[in-house]
């Protein structure tokens, strides 16, 4: 009896893990889209906010706002606090920082357009990733030469897969030497 109960939490797993897969693997040869597949997906943001001049012509590192990505599953949106670090008094007259200035004053936060979004049933933790050394170009794209933020990649269950693969298999030079082991286990990024 104490088997069979046993037996049934697998095979629960096992069917939740070819759900998945199906999904995953099949939705490029379908017509399904799941919130991850908007590559290309380039909102109007409330501010014009400009990465090419930010973390590109000024080279700030992407984790000084996103301060978050080497300690938590989230990046983070940045806190308005964050860019009057700056925008106290770095072109306070554009009507772009006025709109900054305007929302810290108030105590309200900007209500930016989320670009990259995974599924529900996905887990993706952003600081074992940053943590381990990989770039943030590797899934964002050359933000740094983005005037307007947009999702450069799929993010599909299959392209984060070959991405696991192939640093498996031929990890970048930098990587070389910190032993990797990227999971292609289903449970490393489904639970």
């Amino acid at each position: 009896m104490k088997r069979a109960a046993y037996q049934r939490p697998r095979a629960g797993l096992l069917a939740a893990c070819v759900a998945i897969a199906l999904l995953g693997f099949g939705c490029d040869q379908v017509d399904v889209q799941l919130p991850s597949y908007h590559k290309g997906y380039q909102p109007v943001q409330p501010i014009n906010y400009s990465h090419k001049l930010h973390a590109g012509d000024l080279g700030i590192d992407c984790k000084y706002c996103h301060f978050g990505a080497e300690k938590s599953k989230h990046a983070g949106v940045p806190p308005v606090n964050v860019c009057m670090n700056c925008h106290k008094l770095v072109k306070t007259d554009s009507p772009e920082i006025k709109k900054i200035h305007k929302a810290y004053e108030s105590g309200e936060s900007i209500k930016w357009v989320r670009i990259h979004k995974l599924p529900d049933f996905v887990v993706f933790d952003h600081s074992r990733h940053v943590n381990r050394g990989v770039a943030c170009q590797t899934c964002h794209g050359k933000i740094q030469n983005m005037e307007v933020v947009k999702q450069a990649n799929t993010l599909a269950m299959g392209w984060c897969v070959n991405c696991h693969r192939d640093y498996k298999a031929n990890p970048p030079a930098h990587l070389k030497d910190k032993n990797l082991n990227p999971s292609l286990d289903c449970s490393g990024c489904h639970h």
